[in-house]
């Protein structure tokens, strides 16, 4: 009877992961949810999964990252369509998600004839252990989720198709795994599980080396066909990130990354969302020879478990091959080359491998209770991180204890300038100029001297932030440059160099050229300037109704106001419905303001 463990990790998944649900949307969360128009607005639907899921921050003409995954932005798509921008209902899909993953990996591996006792350990620790708690308490962390469960499904039915030679099942197969492809990228390197899945005997069936070919062509080709729609919609294989690890620094720091990992496995005692570790760059003993060993004894002692069974190698690649992207640190930013949630589907692999080890030492009774105090203790330590995501000035402050580096303190300023401690946002913006000057750094300085009313500071940092080297910048980060530079000088009524400012801009970064008309005219309108405003506004209306920032709508709202103004009414009223419609989904505070100042106006045109 297999309902007396499940219920039991169910249970236990839903009761570490309770006091995730009251937390808000962090980070990442902001953007690709409340800001995200793709998502948000239905006419947009085959844009958005055909477009990288950072594409909202451009114009949709070109990738703004190297990530396309249409089932993670198609999950977004529904619980915005669900949940709006209630947080609650987003939390509680990932924690069903994580729950239908623990139930899944239980059932699975059952059918792969691991004793009841042992599968029951591993999918305990697994459902609990804090690694996962960035995955499952943050929102944006949802494509591990979906992958694993994505990806055990498509296992599942390879299982049954290994034994019936079902079309359905090997439908069901591709389908899930495409399904995978489209969660995570990584499901690329997975392939390889299939064969041992597929090729596996242990319950006396035989299989004929002839018999994989259908299913393995089938899932090869759907790799294939993955890797080429995303190739034409990222263009390219890999865009580096900003201050991306040098190749020859990446290679020699395996070890350490690789360590890293095996620590935070069996001692999660240090968690964050970001950490301590930097790329090496000279070889030394604690960076890499330490590591080295470390690394190596590890995987010797992969390789010769997993030659004692078939079990055992399956265990391997789900523990290994999900891993090796997370290995290549050229792919990430020098101050944020690990991270937990890249061990969701690895961490049980590593367990399918540990748990029947312990298992032949221990009794039955003896490995469940070493399972369940193993369970408590990292338990506690999920519920405890669990805190740290309930908002972004806890999830910063409790990273800054752990992690000093330029980055955490540029996201703690942040953090600090939304609850509007100006001079606080300050501090940690200057430690992180101190740490690493960068443009974000300098931008967040700049905009929370705007806010305290120091313009001369403003202006200073803001332009140190253009003055960025052109392969350091960032396009969507040098427009809030350009858009809080030309705040300085308006609140300070240099209107000309405000409306300079704006048209540098606009000629630097064309796919914002509705967003940055739309300053342009208030500039122009504050300079006294009604005419070039208006003049401004009606040559970019065109413009606007494509660019995918939400305040590019702003440039239909403001010539709706100006025809109100000016007394064309039914020109006003035209503008300013185009405006309320366009809008309609957007959840960003900001845009909802307009909206109501647009209702006032259309209110006064009756």
């Amino acid at each position: 009877n297999e309902l007396k463990w499940l219920v039991p990790i169910a249970v236990v998944c839903v009761l570490v992961f309770a006091n995730s649900l009251t937390g808000e949307f962090v980070y990442d969360d902001t953007r690709q949810i409340i800001r995200n128009t793709l998502i948000q607005d239905n006419s947009l639907f085959w844009k958005a999964l055909s477009s990288d899921v950072w594409a909202f921050k451009g114009d949709g003409t070109q990738a703004a990252s190297n990530y396309w995954r249409p089932t993670f932005t198609l999950l977004n798509i529904v619980c915005f369509r669900l949940f709006g921008t209630s947080p609650l209902g987003w939390h509680v899909v990932n924690v069903l998600l994580h729950t239908g993953v623990s139930v899944l990996a239980f059932l699975l591996l059952r059918r792969w004839q691991y004793s009841a006792v042992v599968v029951f350990v591993i999918a305990l620790i697994f459902a609990v252990h804090p690694v996962h708690v960035e995955s499952v308490a943050w929102i944006a962390g949802s494509p591990d989720l979906l992958f694993s469960l994505t990806l055990l499904g498509s296992l599942w039915f390879a299982t049954s198709y290994r034994s019936s030679r079902s079309n359905k099942d090997l439908l069901l197969m591709i389908l899930f795994y495409a399904a995978a492809l489209g969660s995570k990228e990584i499901g690329i390197l997975c392939l390889p599980i299939y064969y041992f899945v597929l090729k596996d005997d242990t319950d006396g069936t035989e299989v004929r080396q002839s018999s994989l070919n259908t299913p393995l062509l089938a899932l090869a080709a759907s790799a294939v066909a993955c890797f080429l729609i995303r190739l034409s919609i990222i263009g390219a294989i890999a865009r580096p990130p900003d201050d991306a690890v040098a190749l020859f620094d990446a290679v020699i720091s395996v070890p350490q990354m690789f360590a890293f990992y095996l620590k935070q496995i069996f001692a999660p005692i240090l968690i964050a969302i970001n950490y301590p570790l930097s790329p090496v760059k000279e070889i030394g003993g604690l960076n890499f020879v330490v590591p080295l060993f470390i690394s190596l004894a590890a995987i010797a002692g992969v390789i010769y478990v997993a030659r004692s069974s078939k079990r055992a190698m399956l265990a391997a690649a789900i523990f290994l091959l999900p891993l090796i992207p997370a290995m290549n640190a050229t792919a990430f930013p020098s101050e944020q080359i690990v991270h937990d949630r890249y061990l969701y589907l690895p961490l049980l692999g590593a367990l399918m491998l540990l748990v029947p080890l312990a298992g032949k030492v221990l009794s039955e009774r003896n490995l469940l209770i070493a399972g369940c105090v193993v369970a408590l203790l990292f338990g506690v330590q999920t519920v405890r991180y669990n805190f740290a995501w309930a908002n972004e000035l806890a999830l910063w402050t409790w990273t800054k204890n752990i992690d000093d580096s330029a980055f955490t303190s540029l996201q703690l300023g942040s953090a600090l300038a939304e609850e509007k401690r100006y001079e606080d946002a300050i501090a940690a913006y200057s430690m992180a100029i101190a740490k690493k000057p960068t443009m974000r750094a300098y931008y967040g300085r700049g905009r929370n001297y705007n806010a305290v009313k120091q313009f001369d500071n403003a202006e200073k940092d803001l332009q140190a932030a253009l003055a960025t080297p052109a392969d350091q910048q960032d396009a969507y980060a040098t427009y809030q440059v350009y858009e809080s530079l030309g705040i300085t000088y308006v609140e300070q009524k240099k209107y000309d160099l405000a409306i300079r400012n704006f048209l540098d801009a606009r000629k630097d970064l064309p796919i914002y050229a509705a967003a940055l008309t739309e300053k342009l005219a208030v500039a122009h309108y504050q300079a006294g300037n009604k005419s070039d405003a208006m003049r401004e506004l009606e040559s970019y209306v065109t413009r606007a109704r494509v660019e995918m920032l939400p305040e590019s709508k702003n440039v239909i709202l403001r010539l709706g106001m100006l025809y109100a103004e000016a007394g064309r009414k039914d020109e006003a009223r035209g503008a300013l419905n185009e405006y309320l419609r366009s809008t309609a989904s957007y959840s960003d505070k900001n845009m909802v303001g307009y909206r109501n100042q647009a209702m006032k106006v259309l209110e006064t045109l009756k």
